[in-house]
């Protein structure tokens, strides 16, 4: 069969068309969006601004869709990202130190001086739209002022009839305008490009609306910008073959999947369109943060300094940000917290909302999706027997079993299992463990680094970033892909993807796959295995393990890590009843101290202990509200319950940091000052010599 091929004609450089990432910042962070309603967190941008500069992209554009006076959240201590301030100003600035190409920036952009700050601050060009339509001559100032190739017309439109109407606010005011009519317009007045939006495909993943794309694109002769409705690499060429548009963009599926951009690229070369080509690795940056070792050895010091200060001193060193606390009005998660999410104005967290569209799947589309994993693995299925099939990333908990249970005895498959050890193993967890081998007569592989290695980790990581677990967050997603790569076994399965889950970061319909961008900013917090060279003597060959395959290894082997739980219906307390009965698996014979669960993370004895009564520390929750949340979801419990269990659990400082202070070396008073640092003011506040925060 042959590829499609576009009829563009050659042109020089300056105008080939583009293929061009979209990032939608609210409140300083970026956002998946659906129908301009639906808004999920996925993150910092600064990150993802990096990794658009690893691959070379063609143009950025960054619009600030937030509402009202409401400031950015990205005021974390535990992460390496960080930005003073608080406004999408402050944001651009930082995003425009690691942004490598051509940046369009927009949103709430009133005035000459709207603009003129913005290109001050990094943009090279400024998109205007609710400024613009109620005032059309706004773009004839702005275009004398700054010139019409720095003045963008910015198009959200939506089908009424048989044309596209134009809205204004961020997709909620009516403006009685066509979009062909006020694209014309906007022309005349001076816009050098219309960026167009259609809303009825915003995150719908059904492809672009191709016939409002050509009303406009067939009526100016300036550059037309498509977006809106991107669900496959294969979508993107229409845009420009099809329907006359200059540029191709996206928002959403940049985030999905692992070098997202070069596969787009290549779909539109493919497809005979003149792009630049496909380029991997900045000439400025690199994949791996280069970490500024002045500063962050001051930042260390710092918060040793803070920790050595009296408990009250400590507490006022910290306590210049406050905001009201609130908690989701269906589950028990509250507002600030570990995982990304957004309220709706029914206080229900993105979480919740997006585990009833989950609970709504039908059997049918279940079984599509099971349609789909068969189709998946078909295509990458070893066929001459040089190779296992799959790799399977396991822990030996109880979801380490299903997904074997799925991928070997339902589908048939030779798998690999890989294992991170980060030798804090459960005696139940261990067992489980060992005996996967022998229940699936599969080979497996255990990655143990030296135990030296890994105290000298759990010390820096808990002064670092509150988190003495860095080392196995990582590892368990680096060790997998890296054995893949190794091997030349192109497909890498996980469970659940634990942020769709937790705080329904994406949508079902998104099947977000394993990135470096999101191993790095979500598991990593920013900090690299690079960061800790020269650390406690720390060198490059002791922290291998924990470094990722390359971009060009990646891409040649087509290395893909695929969450089971896209394809598969999820709900771990159905999981434990098939593999205890049919494999023998054992659940703790002893409660945890900080949770009601006896069946979840044997594998690490901190992640429900130690680790967890840190994130308490930080956050004011821990692993039984997690718990809670999944079981409300799940229809298993009540609020009323949940809300009995979170007060009981969370507060209990866990048996196990013995085990912990004694393993590294450290005081339990030592431990207790540097935890203190990470006490989030927002959460947190000194009352009668006694740490206090509002609870439920």
């Amino acid at each position: 069969m042959h590829e499609p091929h576009c009829a563009v004609p050659a042109k020089s450089e300056a105008a080939r068309p583009r293929l061009i990432p979209v990032l939608l910042l609210k409140h300083g962070l970026i956002v998946r969006s659906q129908c301009f309603a639906v808004h999920q967190v996925i993150g910092n941008p600064m990150s993802t601004v990096q990794r658009f500069s690893d691959w070379n992209v063609d143009e950025l554009i960054v619009l600030d869709i937030s509402r009202g006076g409401q400031s950015h959240d990205l005021r974390r201590d535990d992460l390496q990202q960080q930005y003073a301030g608080t406004t999408a100003l402050d944001v651009l600035a930082e995003i425009a130190k690691v942004c490598f190409m051509p940046l369009s920036f927009g949103g709430r952009i009133r005035t000459i001086e709207d603009i003129e700050k913005r290109l001050a601050a990094g943009a090279d060009k400024v998109t205007l739209n609710t400024a613009a339509l109620e005032n059309p001559a706004f773009l004839e100032e702005a275009a004398r002022r700054f010139g019409t190739q720095c003045i963008v017309a910015s198009i959200d439109a939506r089908r009424t009839g048989p044309s596209w109407e134009v809205f204004a606010e961020g997709g909620r005011q009516a403006t009685g305008r066509t979009a062909s009519e006020w694209a014309r317009e906007a022309e005349a007045r001076g816009a050098g490009e219309i960026f167009l939006n259609s809303i009825d495909r915003d995150g719908s993943g059904h492809g672009y609306d191709l016939d409002l794309i050509r009303s406009v694109s067939g009526v100016v002769a300036i550059p037309v910008v498509a977006c809106g409705g991107v669900g496959r690499y294969a979508h993107f060429p229409s845009a420009v073959c099809e329907a006359g548009a200059a540029a191709a963009a996206a928002a959403n599926i940049f985030h999905f999947f692992e070098l997202s951009y070069p596969h787009a690229k290549q779909a539109c070369l493919a497809a005979g369109i003149p792009m630049r080509p496909v380029g991997l690795g900045s000439r400025f940056l690199h994949r791996e943060p280069d970490y500024d070792r002045t500063r962050e050895d001051a930042r260390i010091a710092a918060r040793l300094r803070r920790a050595g200060m009296q408990t009250d001193a400590r507490a006022k060193a910290t306590s210049n940000r406050s905001q009201p606390i609130t908690w989701c009005s269906a589950c028990v998660y509250p507002s600030i917290s570990a995982a990304p999410m957004e309220f709706d104005e029914n206080k229900v967290c993105s979480g919740c909302r997006m585990a009833k569209v989950k609970t709504s799947i039908s059997a049918g589309e279940w079984t599509r999706r099971r349609q789909l994993l068969r189709d998946l693995v078909e295509k990458y299925r070893c066929r001459d027997g040089t190779r296992h099939d799959v790799v399977v990333a396991v822990s030996g908990g109880k979801d380490s079993y299903f997904q074997v249970h799925v991928l070997k005895e339902e589908l048939g498959l030779n798998p690999l299992l890989v294992t991170y050890d980060g030798n804090n193993w459960t005696d139940a967890g261990f067992r489980n463990l060992i005996r996967m081998r022998e229940v699936f007569g599969v080979d497996h592989i255990i990655v143990r680094p030296s135990v030296a290695t890994l105290k000298k980790l759990n010390r820096l990581a808990f002064v670092i970033m509150g988190d003495m677990n860095w080392h196995a967050h990582v590892g368990i997603m680096t060790a997998p892909m890296k054995v893949a790569a190794q091997h030349g076994i192109p497909l890498v399965f996980y469970g659940e993807h634990g942020y769709l889950d937790l705080c329904g970061q994406f949508s079902m319909d998104d099947f977000p796959e394993v990135t470096y961008r999101d191993r790095l900013e979500h598991f990593a917090r920013g900090y690299e295995w690079t960061y800790f060279v020269d650390r406690e003597g720390l060198t490059k060959s002791d922290l291998a393990i924990w470094q990722y395959p390359g971009d060009e290894q990646i891409l040649q082997l087509d290395l893909r890590g695929i969450f089971l739980g896209n394809y598969v219906y999820w709900e771990a307390n159905e999981h434990i009843r098939l593999v205890t009965e049919r494999y023998g698996f054992e659940v703790s014979s002893e409660s945890f101290d900080r949770t009601y669960r006896t069946m979840s993370n044997l594998d690490d004895m901190h992640e429900n202990g130690a680790h967890d009564y840190l994130k308490y520390i930080k956050f004011g929750y821990g692993r039984a509200t997690d718990h809670a949340c999944k079981d409300i979801r799940a229809g298993l419990m009540s609020r009323e319950r949940a809300v009995e269990l979170v007060n009981r659990y969370d507060p209990v400082k866990p048996r196990d940091l013995q085990r912990w202070l004694n393993y590294v070396g450290m005081a339990e008073e030592e431990f207790d000052r540097i935890a203190d640092t990470f006490r989030d003011p927002r959460v947190w506040r000194r009352e009668k010599n006694t740490w206090v925060r509002d609870g439920l």
